[in-house]
């Protein structure tokens, strides 16, 4: 009796130990958050403009990344017209915002301008793919090459 006694209590204890390795092993861990990015200023329409000074709120990491990397371009780019006609409608910011989330995803193995629509029609709805191939094309080829 005291021999299948101490073989429970050895399984509970055996049990117990590979549940608690269990537990912490298929723990997920908790991803790093980002380290900030400097927001930095380049000139805009003659003048030094900062991601959240332009887009009117703080941007995210990708945002300021693509900021940083490709905002020294960013307003002749926009202004030269290569855009078409949708990006005239929607202004300058608008047309900045998608240009840079197109230089991000373009940068990102393994995306196309299928996610890059999917994307930028949750931000214009209103927008097709016609309008917003340019942005994809366009940027690709002039503000951001790869």
């Amino acid at each position: 009796m005291k021999q299948v006694l101490k073989a429970v209590l050895v399984c509970l204890v055996v049990g117990a130990a590979v549940l608690v390795v269990w537990a912490v092993a298929s723990r997920p861990d908790s991803p790093e958050p980002p380290r900030p990015l400097p927001d930095t200023t380049v000139m805009v329409h003659g003048g030094p403009t900062t991601c959240s000074e332009l887009f009117g709120s703080p941007c995210d990491f990708g945002l300021q990344s693509a900021f940083n990397r490709w905002g020294t371009g960013l307003a002749p780019f926009v202004d030269s017209g290569v855009l078409g006609p949708y990006a005239e409608r929607i202004g300058f910011v608008a047309s900045a915002k998608l240009s840079l989330d197109a230089c991000a995803l373009s940068h990102t193995t393994g995306k196309t301008v299928l996610e890059f629509i999917e994307q930028a029609q949750r931000q214009h709805p209103d927008a097709g793919s016609p309008e917003l191939f340019p942005f994809w094309n366009r940027t690709r080829q002039t503000l951001c090459p790869l």
